[in-house]
């Protein structure tokens, strides 16, 4: 019994003695990782789309590093956007150093990784930016901001940002592998439960995408909507390389026939996609030349032709930059979709009186009934039909056609 005792108990100081350096072993991995909180962001929204958005987070270092190593920083951003800079303040001072290995790693091992509580797996129209810190050794509570400036190349919209902190000891991450990589994303998992981790996911931010067309204009939704999806383009970049709608101006035959070809084709609507080197259906005398390095006018005017959204003139041209007027823009819309296989639009009964066409020939003013009757004329004023149609109006009859087609 006195040997089984003494067995006993040399077995129970041996697993204690384990669990001690189990952990102290995991004590020296805290403090060798070097964790940090993300205790602040500012994202600078709403705010304009332009060529130097500001963006910052406000770390706090949680634990001492024990040696001299390197912030890691990946963000997940807009792909039409890019990153022009990323500074370090504070205790850690210095730009960041880009690394293609670490944004091929969140690009491939990030995105695969099913959603969980550090994690949001892929994200459709998005793409990665790493880098990382000058070397440091920091301590519980320094703090540091990470500055990024972004370039928005004029797209605005709404956004959701993502933002990973982790660390490296190498001024090559692309040597690292194994377990070190896993370092790059240790914001991820960093303190669970804690309400200031490392990370940040699914950050909203608002950008508008004209500086002439803000939150309060008539046609903001439609004009912002159109802009974010690129179906519609600025004039500029302007100083500051934001870009103006200048949405009272004259659209002319030729822009809104690619207008409407965009917008069939975000909406999902079959052969709208446009490519180069199509076979013209059509020769109009007075299109001119085609520009083999540019879409437009030709291969939009082309597609619209072929789905019969356009006929041109008697005289075999199509006037292209003379301005649309609004008989033209609806009877070219309502055309468009009563071409699809499945036919959105809803004849309006015999009874049913709007209040669009009364100066519009005949074809016109039935088309404009219709579309009035289906909603296609929402929040646009009674106007003449037979003037031209201004930027702000065609951008919300795009958008209602585009609201008409989603399910």
């Amino acid at each position: 019994m006195e040997t089984s005792t003494n067995k006993t108990g040399s077995s129970r100081r041996r697993r204690f003695g384990m669990m001690i350096a189990v952990v102290v072993l995991l004590i020296a991995l805290s403090v060798l990782l070097g964790g940090c909180r993300i205790v602040g962001y500012n994202m600078n929204s709403p705010g304009l789309a332009d060529s130097d958005h500001l963006i910052t987070y406000d770390m706090r270092m949680a634990i001492d590093s024990t040696n001299v190593i390197r912030g890691t920083v990946a963000l997940r951003i807009p792909s039409e956007w890019d990153v022009t800079s990323v500074q370090f303040a504070g205790e850690i001072s210095g730009g960041a150093v880009y690394s293609a290995a670490i944004a091929d790693y969140f690009s491939t091992v990030w995105e695969a990784t099913p959603p969980n509580g550090g994690h949001n797996g892929h994200k459709d129209g998005y793409k990665w930016w790493a880098g990382y810190s000058p070397a440091h050794q920091w301590f519980v509570d320094d703090e540091v901001q990470i500055i990024i400036h972004l370039g928005t190349h004029g797209r605005g919209g709404t956004y959701y940002l993502d933002l990973v902190t982790g660390w490296t000891t190498n001024a090559n991450p692309a040597t690292e592998t194994g377990n070190g990589k896993y370092n790059w994303e240790y914001g991820a998992g960093d303190w669970p439960g804690d309400p200031f981790p490392g990370v940040r996911l699914d950050d909203q931010i608002v950008l508008h995408c004209f500086s002439d067309v803000l939150p309060g204009h008539q046609f903001y939704a439609a004009i912002q909507g159109l802009g974010a999806m690129g179906l519609i383009n600025g004039y500029g970049p302007q100083s500051g390389g934001s870009y103006e709608f200048r949405p009272t101006n004259t659209v002319f035959r030729a822009q809104f026939a690619k207008m409407i070809t965009g917008a069939m084709d975000a909406a999902g609507a079959p052969g709208y996609a446009v490519v180069e080197g199509m076979t013209p259906p059509v020769n109009f005398s007075d299109l001119g030349p085609d520009n083999a390095a540019d879409l437009y006018p030709h291969e939009y005017v082309w597609v619209a032709y072929q789905h019969n959204i356009t006929k041109g003139y008697l005289d075999g041209s199509f006037q292209p930059y003379i301005p649309i007027s609004r008989a033209h823009v609806i009877t070219m819309t309502v055309r468009a979709l009563q071409g699809l296989a499945s036919n959105p639009l809803t004849s309006p009964p015999a009874d049913y009186n709007g209040l669009w066409g009364g100066d519009m020939l005949a074809e016109h003013a039935a088309n404009a009934r219709m579309a009035e009757f289906n909603g296609l004329l929402n929040g646009i004023p009674l106007a003449s039909g037979n003037a031209g149609m201004p930027r702000q109006e065609v951008a919300q009859i795009m958008w209602n056609m585009i609201d008409l087609l989603s399910p």
